[in-house]
C-alpha cells in the first residue's frame, strides 16, 4: 500500500512534466479522484489515510499539513515524508494504479482546485453525506458508491 503523500508527488511530478499548476486545493481534490477510482476498480483503499469531511470538500489532513505553505498559490517542490525522503509511486507497481492515475489526470488535470472542490460536493456524493450526518470522516462504502464527475 502506498501513501496519500507518494500519489500525491506522483501527481505532482506530472504537473511540473507538463508545465500545468497544481495548488493544494486542487492536489487534494485530484488525489480523492484518484483514490475513488481506484477503489471502485478495486474493492480496496488505495492508501490507509482517511478523508476528512472540510468547508470545500475531501482533505486528507497530512496533505494539507505538508503544503498549507504554498496557500492558494502553486506548489513548486514535492512533499517530503518524516524520513525526509520524496516519495512517488512506481507507475509499473501497478497496472490499475497506472491506468486510473492516467485517466483522472487526463480527464481533471485542466480544471482549477475550485472546480474540482464543487464537484467533489455534490448532493448524495461522499463528501455531502458526511457533512449531512455530521460525520467528520467520509465512509469508504460512499465513496466507492459515488458517481464518476465527469
Amino acid at each position: 500500500m502506498v501513501s496519500a503523500l507518494s500519489v500525491g508527488n506522483t501527481i505532482l511530478k506530472r504537473g511540473q512534466a507538463e508545465d500545468i499548476n497544481i495548488t493544494p486545493l486542487k492536489l487534494q481534490k485530484l488525489i480523492y479522484i484518484v483514490y475513488k477510482e481506484y477503489y471502485k476498480r478495486t474493492d480496496r483503499a488505495l492508501f490507509p489515510e482517511r478523508f476528512e469531511a472540510w468547508k470545500y470538500g475531501p482533505v486528507i489532513q497530512s496533505m494539507y499539513d505538508t503544503f498549507k505553505i504554498y496557500g492558494v498559490n502553486a506548489i513548486t517542490e514535492m512533499g517530503a515524508s518524516p524520513d525526509g525522503y520524496v516519495y512517488t509511486v512506481k507507475q509499473n507497481s501497478s497496472n490499475v494504479f497506472t491506468y486510473v492515475l492516467d485517466d483522472v489526470w487526463s480527464k481533471y488535470k485542466r480544471y482549477s482546485g475550485i472546480e474540482l472542490s464543487e464537484m467533489t460536493q455534490q448532493p448524495g456524493g461522499a463528501w455531502y453525506k458526511a457533512v449531512t450526518t455530521k460525520s467528520e470522516l467520509l465512509k469508504d462504502e460512499d465513496i466507492k458508491e459515488e458517481k464518476s464527475f465527469l
